[in-house]
């Protein structure tokens, strides 16, 4: 794991090799890795203090594929909650708004700012929340997400503009990719990405944005142990 941001070239490094995108397949061997190791992890890791965490899938999953994280984080003690919104299967009209629903009745819930983890495509409408609600936002997390503003540096984005109905870089709603949101904000990337090429998956510079990088792939981040490590920790930041 290492600190990354000064080295990112903006430049588009197009999408993933072939190479990396098959070895996608390597997800389910770290799914059975973490299973393994889970109850370690969980008391390693920081258990105080208490995090009310909202936790945004990827594209075409949903909260099934977060439960491993959400699982961890709720055993070390904080509040956490899915998206509650089914499939995510992009921004389709009316979408952003539910999930703006969804988010400030957490916030209410909560009584205080909330941290938002996104997944892939989840880390983009995490940082749009946050943009839009810097003070209802804690902090941003996001994972194998594109939030360089680099919308086609990917494996899935022409997928996407099929099931979500719009041009990548024209969605239905008020939109900035690549901005940054007013919060701290940890970007974490896979070495082995094949659906988000790394460098897509880092942030832009700023006063308050931490680019970091961790091995294995895309689909195994929310099952990562040293991404789970590194989320626990900046939850634990004061």
């Amino acid at each position: 794991m290492q600190d990354i941001a000064d080295t990112v070239d903006r430049r588009d490094p197009g999408p993933p090799g072939r190479i990396a995108y098959a070895a996608e397949l390597r997800a389910l061997a770290e799914l059975q890795a973490f299973r393994k190791q889970r109850v370690q992890l969980i008391r390693e890791l920081p258990h105080w203090p208490t995090r009310h965490v909202l936790v945004l899938p990827g594209f075409l999953s949903g909260d099934w594929a977060t439960a491993p994280l959400r699982g961890v984080l709720s055993a070390i003690g904080h509040k956490v909650e899915g998206w509650q919104l089914g499939r995510n299967l992009g921004l389709k009209p009316g979408r952003f708004e539910e999930l703006e629903t969804r988010f400030l009745t957490f916030v209410e819930r909560a009584g205080q700012p909330v941290a938002l983890i996104g997944w892939s495509l989840g880390g983009l409408y995490a940082v749009e929340l946050a943009r839009r609600y810097p003070q209802a936002t804690r902090q941003v997390i996001t994972l194998g997400s594109p939030v360089s503003g680099l919308l086609t540096a990917n494996n899935a984005w022409k997928l996407y503009e099929k099931v979500a109905g719009h041009p990548i870089d024209a969605p239905p709603v008020d939109w900035q990719p690549g901005a940054l949101p007013m919060v701290p904000m940890t970007a974490i990337a896979a070495t082995g990405d094949g659906i988000v090429h790394p460098e897509a998956a880092h942030a832009r510079p700023g006063p308050e944005v931490e680019n970091l990088v961790v091995p294995g792939t895309h689909c195994g981040l929310g099952w990562n142990p040293h991404a789970m490590r590194l989320v626990a920790d900046r939850l634990a930041r004061r």
